[in-house]
């Protein structure tokens, strides 16, 4: 069965995947991320089976459309320390997509608290994120 076909069970809500991200600022010029980084879901329709999410980043310092991580966090979904999450911008696809790369036991890296992950959920849907369509 090719990618975005599998019926794999969809990821949830704050759960953290190790995907090809593309960047909104590349997304003109390109259409593959440049390297796999963490991502954290904040959709996960099961009738489309599109799945929205957004980079995880440590250099969020850099960007005011971020939300840190708590470092306690970040070891414990075994990111780096100074971790955050970019909420300006969301790569959006049908699951399982070509760009998620599998962990060991399925594809989900870690999980983020819910507290976190509804903060990062409402950011996202309430600052106007530009989503890149990876489909």
């Amino acid at each position: 069965m090719a990618a975005g076909t599998t019926k794999t069970n969809l990821p949830r809500t704050g759960d953290i995947l190790r995907y090809v991200y593309l960047f909104y600022r590349e997304s003109r010029d390109r259409d593959e991320g440049v390297k796999e980084r963490p991502v954290v879901v904040i959709d996960a329709d099961p009738i489309s089976r599109r799945v929205a999410v957004v980079a995880v980043t440590t250099k969020g310092e850099r960007n005011p459309g971020t939300i840190a991580m708590p470092d306690a966090v970040s070891s414990a979904a075994g990111l780096s320390r100074g971790s955050a999450v970019l909420v300006d911008e969301y790569n959006v696809f049908t699951w399982l997509g070509y760009d998620i790369r599998p962990v060991a036991g399925g594809f989900v890296a870690g999980r983020l608290p819910p507290g976190l992950a509804q903060k990062v959920l409402t950011a996202a849907a309430s600052g106007g994120a530009i989503a890149v369509e990876r489909d």
